[in-house]
C-alpha cells in the first residue's frame, strides 16, 4: 500500500470523505486491502485503483464503498457493506474509495457527485514497487515454464520420443515469454475456490510422467496431442498478453479462434492431455488427466462468471455459445 495520503471531499457540499486516504495502486495492495485491521477510523480511508470490485472477507467490521469514473464521479455506491462479502462489479468504474461505515450517510455523497482528490497524482515510488512485485510474478511463473521445458527435454533424450515432445516443449517456451510480457489486470478473483481450479488446472498436468516409450496406443495419441498443441497455441497467439492463471480482466479477446469458442486454450489442452494418457497410460496419468479436465471446465466456468459483470462480455457470450467444443458444449 502506498504511504502517500489523500484528501477527498464533495466539493459541491465542502463535506469531507477522508482526510487521511490511503492509496492501493498494486495487485497485492488492492488485493490485501483492509485485511487484518480491526477498524477503519473517522477521516480514514482506501482508495483502490484501478478496481471495479471489492470484497470484505477476511474483515471484521462494516465500510462504506463508492465506485468513481475516470473523472472521479460516483458511479455506485454501498451503504455499510458487511464483513464476508463481495460487491457488484461496476463495469464503468476505474476506482474505488473504501470509506468507514456511516461515511456516504454523513455526506449524503449520491451518484453522480464529483469526489475531489486532493494530491491525487500517481506516486512514482508506488507505480516503481507495484511494477516491481508484477515482474517479480511473471519472472516466477516463467522460470516454472523453463523448468518445465527442460524436464521434457530431459524426457525426450530418455525415450527418444522427440516428435511428441518437443512440440510441448515450444508451448511451454512460448508461454515462457508471454508470462514475461503479460500485462497487469484491471481486477482478479478473489474466491479461494477460483484460485484452486486456476492452479490445478494448470499445473496438475505438469505431473504426469512418461513411463519408458510410449504404449501401443501411441500411434493415435501422437495425433490428439498436435492438434491439441495447434489449437493451444492458436489460443495463446489471439491471447497474447492476456494470458494468466486465476480469473481476472486484462480485456475481453473476441477475435480470431475466440469468435468460434471461448475457450480454445482448454479446448487444446484436454486433447493434448488425453493423447499424453493414451501414449502413456498409466493409473498416474489417468487420475491426474481426470482432475485436469475437470479443472479446466471449472475454470472456463468461474472465468465466464467473473466476467459476464461486463455487458460486453455477456454480449459476448450470446454472441459465441460454445464453451469448448462447436456445436457440442
Amino acid at each position: 500500500m502506498s504511504e502517500a495520503t489523500h484528501r477527498a471531499r464533495d466539493p459541491a457540499s465542502g463535506a469531507v470523505l477522508a482526510d487521511r486516504l490511503r492509496s492501493a495502486r498494486t495487485h497485492w495492495a488492492r488485493l490485501w486491502g483492509l485485511l487484518g485491521t480491526r477498524r477503519l477510523a473517522p477521516g480514514d480511508g482506501l482508495w483502490l485503483m484501478p478496481c471495479r470490485q471489492v470484497h470484505t472477507i477476511g474483515m471484521r467490521y462494516p465500510i462504506d464503498v463508492a465506485f468513481l469514473d475516470e473523472g472521479y464521479r460516483v458511479v455506485c455506491t454501498i451503504d455499510g457493506l458487511r464483513p464476508g462479502r463481495l460487491s457488484p462489479w461496476v463495469a464503468c468504474a476505474s476506482s474505488v474509495l473504501e470509506l468507514p461505515a456511516g461515511t456516504l450517510a454523513r455526506t449524503r455523497l449520491a451518484a453522480g457527485t464529483r469526489v475531489e482528490i486532493e494530491g491525487a497524482a500517481e506516486n512514482g515510488r508506488g507505480r516503481r514497487i507495484g511494477a516491481m512485485g508484477a515482474a517479480a510474478c511473471n519472472l516466477g511463473l516463467a522460470s516454472l515454464y523453463v523448468l518445465f521445458a527442460a524436464a521434457h527435454l530431459a524426457v525426450a533424450r530418455r525415450t527418444g520420443e522427440w516428435a511428441t515432445t518437443m512440440p510441448i516443449v515450444g508451448q511451454e517456451f512460448l508461454l515462457v515469454m508471454l508470462f514475461l510480457a503479460r500485462r497487469p489486470s484491471l481486477s482478479t478473483s478473489f474466491r479461494p475456490s477460483d484460485w484452486t481450479l486456476g492452479i490445478v488446472g494448470t499445473f496438475a498436468p505438469l505431473l504426469m510422467r512418461a513411463s519408458g516409450r510410449a504404449g501401443a496406443l501411441g500411434g493415435l495419441g501422437a495425433p490428439f496431442v498436435l492438434c491439441g498443441l495447434l489449437l493451444t497455441v492458436t489460443g495463446l497467439l489471439f491471447l497474447g498478453r492476456s494470458i494468466g492463471v486465476v480469473a481476472a480482466d486484462r480485456g475481453i479477446k473476441m477475435e480470431g479462434i475466440y469468435r468460434v469458442v471461448r475457450h480454445p486454450m482448454y479446448a487444446g489442452y484436454s486433447l493434448s492431455y488425453l493423447g499424453y494418457v493414451l501414449s502413456y497410460p498409466s493409473a498416474r496419468n489417468c487420475l491426474i488427466t481426470a482432475v485436469t479436465l475437470v479443472a479446466l471446465n471449472g475454470r472456463a466456468v468461474v472465468e465466464e462468471r467473473f466476467l459476464a459483470r461486463s455487458p460486453f462480455y455477456r454480449d459476448y457470450l450470446r454472441r459465441v455459445p460454445w464453451r469448448l467444443v462447436p456445436y457440442v458444449y
